[in-house]
C-alpha cells in the first residue's frame, strides 16, 4: 500500500504546513507590539549595535527608525574626535566617558558640526577601548535618546 493512495494522509501531509504558517503569522499579529512614534517629552533607549563591540571603526546605536553612528579619528597629543551622525536632525548631543557602570561623571556637550543637526562632534581624551565606555544622550524633536556602547571600536586603525 502506498502512502499517496491513502486520501486522509495526503490532505494531511499537504494541510500541516499550511496550518503551521497561518498560527504562526495568526499569533504574531494578536501578540506582537505595534511600533509607535517618538512622544514629545519621552525617554527612549537605543541598542548597541554588534559592531561596537570589535574594532571596526564605526559603532551604531538604534531605536527603530532612529539612528546614530559613531565614527573617530586620531588627533597628536593622545586626543581623539568622535564624530555622529545622525539619520534625524538633532536638537543636541550630551556624552561621557567612563570606566565602570556605577561612574558618575559629568557629560559633554557635542559641537554640531553642518546647520542641518546631522553630524556632531566632539574632541576627548584618548580612551582605553578595553575599559571605557561611551554614555551618550540625544535629544530630537523634544524627545530624549540614550544609550551605551562599548570603546571597542576605535581598536581600529
Amino acid at each position: 500500500m502506498s502512502i499517496f493512495k491513502n486520501k486522509h494522509l495526503l490532505v494531511a501531509t499537504l494541510m500541516a504546513p499550511v496550518l503551521g504558517l497561518i498560527g504562526y503569522f495568526g499569533v504574531n499579529a494578536l501578540v506582537s507590539e505595534t511600533p509607535h512614534a517618538a512622544e514629545a517629552g519621552q525617554s527612549y533607549q537605543l541598542v548597541e549595535k554588534p559592531n561596537c563591540r570589535y574594532s571596526s571603526g564605526i559603532c551604531g546605536l538604534k531605536n527603530g527608525d532612529f539612528e546614530l553612528t559613531l565614527g573617530f579619528e586620531w588627533l597628536e597629543g593622545g586626543r581623539m574626535l568622535l564624530k555622529l551622525e545622525s539619520v534625524n536632525p538633532l536638537d543636541g548631543v550630551l556624552l561621557a566617558l567612563v570606566e565602570d557602570e556605577d561612574e558618575k561623571k559629568s557629560p559633554s556637550e557635542m559641537q554640531a558640526a553642518d546647520p542641518n543637526g546631522l553630524t556632531w562632534q566632539l574632541e576627548i581624551e584618548r580612551p582605553d577601548p578595553q575599559r571605557h565606555r561611551l554614555r551618550l544622550v540625544a535629544s530630537a524633536n523634544q524627545a530624549l535618546y540614550f544609550g551605551d556602547a562599548a570603546m571597542k571600536f576605535t581598536l581600529a586603525e
